[in-house]
């Protein structure tokens, strides 16, 4: 809806096979809307392709930033958008800003390569929660298998343990 609130109601969408697209309340609001909603055959995403693909660099842009837990995905989209927007495609030789009509200027001081300030300290934090994640990890997974042998096991045997 806040697509149809910024840029009005698209005469067409084309959408891939998810749920959501196939709810009774997205074709309502498309048929409301008085917008004709094309489907793309399932498992081809080919031939949604360039969305395919702006998802595919958006996901690339985002898995440098998530944390490993991926518990803080959604804080980075709107970075990742704004990235993808003042990027210049190859093949157009434009940003995909055009849909505004006029050029998104990125300020200067975010063209600049960014000085790290990576210390002894932050590599020591970084590999202290590395290693603790890791190891919880590890810890789960050795219980979780060793119940599961207790399980396979015990299902042979006439006597409860």
């Amino acid at each position: 809806m806040n697509i149809v609130l910024k840029f009005g109601a698209p005469a067409q969408i084309l959408t891939d096979q998810g749920s959501n697209f196939l709810s009774d309340l997205f074709k309502s609001m498309c048929k409301l809307l008085r917008i004709k909603k094309i489907e793309t055959t399932a498992f081809h995403s080919e031939s949604n392709g360039s969305l395919e693909r702006s998802h595919k660099v958006l996901t690339e842009y985002l898995r440098h930033y998530v944390r490993e837990d991926q518990t803080n995905w959604d804080e980075w989209i709107p970075y990742a958008v704004y990235v993808y927007n003042t990027t210049m495609h190859t093949t157009t030789a434009y940003t995909p800003k055009l849909v505004y009509g006029f050029r998104l200027e990125v300020p200067s001081a975010l063209r600049e390569t960014p000085n790290v300030q990576y210390n002894y300290e932050n590599y020591l934090a970084e590999l202290r929660g590395r290693t603790q994640s890791t190891h919880e990890v590890a810890r789960q997974k050795l219980i979780s298998s060793k119940e599961r042998s207790k399980e396979y096991y015990d299902k042979d045997s006439d006597e409860p343990r």
